[in-house]
């Protein structure tokens, strides 16, 4: 696969590199926003990582350029910067992009984010001969992906992804912090690593629920367990904490259940909150 790394600052480019590279990816470089855009006129990447605040034309324009070409306007873009505002990632969304990634660049973010959306790109490929309504669907799923990324880092409650086993795929600031966990910690653990309970297969199919809207689950109150390699371990080791689910499926909720629809479960959301 091949990845376009655009940033005016060789330090980040050095350090996006060296990330990227251990994986086997195909590396190329532009430092500005012009070169970018005749580079992938003549050598289109699969997926471009694109800085915003750069001289010339900026990240949003170039996007935005890259987004009116019909030739270049499927590669994803991913935006590397510092601008974590609300404001600026929701414009960034407006623009086309389909993700972000903050600096000072954490190797496990940045791999996890790129080999996301890669896979995307592949999932997308093989499925090239699917119809334009399977096409519509995928629309509305990166459209939920965007939402669930904006709810991911500005909710004012803890919120964990989960994928459909059970493992997690993220969580926010908000919950780690509670429980004196490193996301990178958490990413890939099932759920009931960091839950105590007495019956863990009662409480597991409401945390990792499928159900959605008026049925899915609501003020489940559940024991948490702080990391014992935390400074918060030695005050209390448990937190009860209280968890709306949702699950998430490959449909918008009001197509899931029509007869002769596929469909795939792909996890669930929790909303995590202090008992009142």
């Amino acid at each position: 696969m091949k990845i376009l790394i655009v940033d005016d600052t060789p330090a980040n480019i050095d350090v996006l590199r060296k990330i990227l590279d251990i994986e086997g990816f195909k590396i190329s470089i532009a430092m500005t926003g012009e070169k970018a855009l005749a580079l992938v006129g003549k050598s289109p990447p699969d997926l471009i990582l694109l800085d915003v605040m750069m001289p010339g034309i900026d990240g949003f324009e170039t996007c935005e350029k890259l987004k009116a070409n019909p030739n270049t306007r499927d590669i994803p873009v991913i935006f590397v910067t510092a601008k974590t505002e609300l404001q600026d990632i929701v414009r960034g969304f407006q623009v086309g992009s389909v993700d972000y990634i903050a600096k000072p660049f954490k190797r496990e973010e940045v791999l996890s984010r790129v080999k996301s959306h890669l896979e995307i790109i592949r999932l997308i490929q093989v499925k090239d001969g699917l119809n334009d309504k399977l096409r519509d669907q995928n629309d509305e799923l990166i459209e939920s992906q965007n939402q669930y990324r904006i709810i991911l880092e500005q909710s004012s409650d803890g919120v964990l992804r989960l994928d459909a086993d059970g493992n997690i795929q993220n969580s926010n600031i908000r919950f780690n912090s509670v429980l004196g966990w490193d996301v990178k910690d958490l990413i890939g653990r099932p759920i009931l690593d960091i839950v105590n309970s007495e019956n863990p297969s009662q409480i597991y199919p409401k945390i990792a629920t499928r159900r959605f809207g008026d049925r899915a689950t609501s003020k489940l109150k559940v024991q948490f367990c702080v990391n014992e390699k935390s400074p918060l371990w030695q005050d209390q080791k448990y937190y009860t904490l209280l968890v709306d689910s949702y699950g998430i499926w490959n449909l918008p909720n009001n197509k899931i259940y029509e007869k002769g629809t596929e469909k795939t479960y792909l996890g669930a959301v929790c909303i995590v909150k202090h008992p009142v």
